[in-house]
């Protein structure tokens, strides 16, 4: 089967202006993520997916590849799903631009089920994590067979009657395939996916299984100043930065 990954950037964030393009180690931040994901031996392709020229003009200059789509999208899994229209793949992998500190390894474990299973359409990373309170961060419930219960950005499951010491937090490494994604995207917004601003709720929604995939040390995304800086100072430390340049 034939993977592809598409990393969707946008220059608007509410949170960090001007996200994708922000300095860290001398390179933008779309341009660690997709760097990263090129090390990913399973993914036959890597493209940016923007609907910003700035953008498209700083990844080329990188001598990366870009898929220019409509600005109208409000999620980064629709304007996926545009920029992978007429690509000829079976499964269209969604980084997120905002995971500088992807690990390919990571993109091949999550990905492998979603190539393997013929029932999996659509698969994320989870990974451990004891930060209680972030709404920027989504959390996860599994099910006995490993399939994702529910997604939020509330604390889940609830500590109010017994103590919870470790929680699930979703990578935003997504594989869909191919058909799937093309489904996806012809759904409207659903209720819950509006309310916790978390697109794949839409899926939870119209009772689709989502497979979460365990992985261990799991870096944070960026949203946040303060993700940031964190990010900038992990960089300075980790391996793939060294081989990137």
């Amino acid at each position: 089967m034939r993977a592809v990954g598409i990393i969707p950037a946008r220059l608007q964030s509410s949170r960090l202006p001007r996200k994708a393009l922000v300095n860290i180690c001398g390179m933008p931040m779309v341009m660690h993520t997709y760097k990263r994901s090129k090390m990913a031996r399973i993914l036959d392709e890597v493209y940016v997916a923007t609907d910003s020229i700035e953008i498209r003009d700083i990844v080329e200059s990188y001598g990366g590849d870009v898929i220019m789509t409509s600005d109208r999208h409000k999620t980064g899994t629709d304007r996926v799903a545009e920029a992978a229209a007429d690509m000829d793949c079976d499964v269209v992998v969604n980084i997120q631009g905002d995971e500088p500190l992807v690990n390919p390894a990571h993109i091949e474990a999550v990905l492998k089920p979603v190539l393997e299973e013929p029932d999996v359409k659509v698969a994320f990373g989870v990974t451990p994590y004891t930060k209680k309170g972030s709404t920027s961060d989504i959390k996860a419930v599994l099910d006995l067979d490993g399939n994702i219960m529910y997604c939020s950005r509330s604390d889940i499951p609830s500590d109010s009657r017994t103590p919870v010491f470790e929680l699930f937090k979703m990578c935003f490494i997504v594989p869909f395939k191919k058909d799937f994604l093309k489904t996806y995207a012809s759904w409207k917004p659903t209720p819950l996916e509006t309310i916790e601003y978390n697109e794949y709720l839409r899926i939870l929604e119209h009772g689709v299984k989502m497979r979460g995939v365990l992985i261990h040390d799991a870096k944070i995304s960026v949203d946040t100043p303060d993700d940031l800086e964190e990010v900038r100072k992990l960089m300075e430390k980790d391996a793939l930065r060294y081989i990137e340049e």
